[in-house]
């Protein structure tokens, strides 16, 4: 099936990168950073299958050039932490062939990024000798200023917003849809750039491996991310074995279950009650869901600056107090210097300036007690040592925030999934409805129905194939009275003609 992948992220210089470097990277060619004076040459990487570069109407024609392009890019940006490119990583559907998967590839980016004023930078990679061989994807290189025929500009905020990331990843979704099914017919396979959770799939979702990982799996080197995908994916099959197993047990018994003839009206009290449990059902699990409120994990800098307050404080009350203790000696000897009392008694002066230095000594003393007690902290904070510390203290609160995203992830799927069956028990109903306004008093229907979803199912078809055999202006006459007596929303795309 359609594999969906759509990523977004940073060329920043504060990670050390340059955008020039990562077009040399992912184009396969050798680039020179003028910036940095240094070259990349990876013209020897193999797996490149295409490469272009792709402008906006008003950026001028010598921006084709990639090593100008991206030297631009980096000389118009002053800060040390600039980010002079982004990177959309886009996985390719292994089902379409070279010229469809670049035309796919091109007519997002033409729609989602040079019309809006972008400059996009494309290199079309096919799959490793040793990875997954459907592993065809594409890295975009964006340029991050608004360009005109003088060259970069400013940066729009708009191109930063989470927004703008939504957006691309919807897009994607449903374009690369589109193109499926364009080559593949109306039964070509379909992509989500929804998660799991927001589709009411009942799967634990499994995390991206990244090369790193995915070079030392391919090693028989386990590695941490690896483990823990192997475990959610024995979760996932035995949930599911018993999914099925659920659902041919109770298959086996609503088969099994004699048919009788149950009134109409029977079953529309049951249908109505059946959907009345599963709203009210819904309704608990979407407060639970709004009860849940996503927590916020301490951060490793949160934990250090949490243990060195009690020793920053008191290196900051030591300085004060040093600083008072300065004016209070400066003050008092300027009084002194007036009193003639004072000047003629040199042991009260000796005395009053034993005093002054003994005081001035303390408080200097406590000064640098206090400022090695912070850097002998700062140093255990920075040591192996300290940073196991810190990743304990932070553990309970990273399990309480992820158990807190999971419970929230199992009720949004649990609601979607409600959500259908719903939907499917309002239909049923309607149906049942009108069957009885069409003047059917019985229908033919299993005695007993092991829950809710194959009740809506066994009561649901005989109703419409009761329904169907009416003719179509009766149809349609009963579903506009009822709307119209009633006011229920009978569906009438159900059936034909009406």
């Amino acid at each position: 099936m359609a594999s969906y992948l759509c990523q977004v992220q940073t060329i920043q210089r504060a990670a050390g990168r340059s955008a020039v470097a990562a077009a040399a990277y992912r184009s396969g060619q050798a680039l020179t950073d003028e910036r940095l004076a240094m070259e990349f040459d990876f013209a020897g990487k193999a797996g490149v299958e295409f490469a272009e570069i792709r402008l906006p109407q008003d950026a001028p024609q010598g921006l084709a050039d990639r090593q100008m392009l991206w030297n631009a890019a980096e000389q118009a940006e002053a800060r040390k932490d600039a980010v002079p490119a982004r990177e959309v990583l886009l996985a390719l559907p292994h089902e379409l062939d070279f010229e469809q998967r670049r035309a796919l590839v091109r007519d997002f980016v033409d729609q989602f990024v040079t019309a809006r004023g972008m400059i996009a930078d494309i290199a079309m990679h096919v799959p490793g000798k040793e990875g997954d061989q459907r592993n065809y994807h594409a890295h975009i290189l964006l340029t991050t200023r608004r360009v005109s025929p003088k060259g970069f500009g400013p940066k729009d905020p708009a191109w930063r917003t989470p927004q703008q990331v939504r957006d691309w990843r919807e897009g994607w979704a449903d374009l690369q849809n589109e193109h499926l099914r364009r080559h593949l017919g109306p039964d070509a396979p379909q992509v989500s750039h929804l998660s799991l959770a927001e589709q009411g799939i009942d799967r634990v979702p499994t995390q991206h491996m990244g090369p790193e990982a995915t070079a030392m799996e391919r090693k028989d080197e386990r590695t941490e991310r690896g483990e823990r995908n192997r475990d959610i994916e024995v979760r996932n099959d035995a949930a599911d074995r018993l999914r099925r197993d659920y659902a041919d047990t109770a298959d086996r018994l609503a088969g099994a279950a004699p048919r009788i003839e149950a009134p109409v009206d029977q079953l529309v009290a049951e249908a109505r009650r059946v959907r009345e449990t599963l709203i009210t059902e819904r309704a608990t699990w979407q407060g639970e869901h709004d009860a849940l409120k996503p927590r916020r994990a301490p951060t490793e800098k949160g934990v250090e600056r949490e243990v060195l307050e009690a020793d920053d404080t008191a290196l900051r009350m030591a300085r004060m107090r040093l600083s008072r203790t300065e004016t209070r000696v400066r003050r008092s000897r300027e009084r002194r210097l007036e009193l003639v009392a004072w000047i003629r008694n040199p042991a009260r002066m000796i005395w009053a300036k034993h005093a002054e230095l003994n005081a001035l000594a303390k408080a200097r003393r406590t000064v640098c007690e206090a400022e090695v007690r912070l850097a002998l902290r700062r140093q255990w904070l920075a040591s192996p040592t300290g940073q196991t510390w810190v990743a304990a203290r932070r553990q309970p609160a990273l399990d309480q925030a992820a158990e807190a995203a999971r419970k929230r992830r199992t009720l949004v799927r649990k609601i979607k999934r409600m959500d259908r069956r719903i939907a499917s028990a309002t239909r049923t109903l309607n149906d049942l409805v009108i069957a009885r306004e069409l003047g059917q008093r019985q229908l033919r229907v299993p005695s007993h129905s092991p829950d809710a979803t194959r009740f809506i199912r066994d009561v649901g078809a005989p109703a419409r194939e009761a329904i169907s055999r009416f003719p179509a202006p009766a149809r349609a006459q009963v579903i506009d009275r009822l709307n119209r007596g009633q006011g229920q929303s009978i569906a009438k795309t159900l059936f034909p003609g009406g």
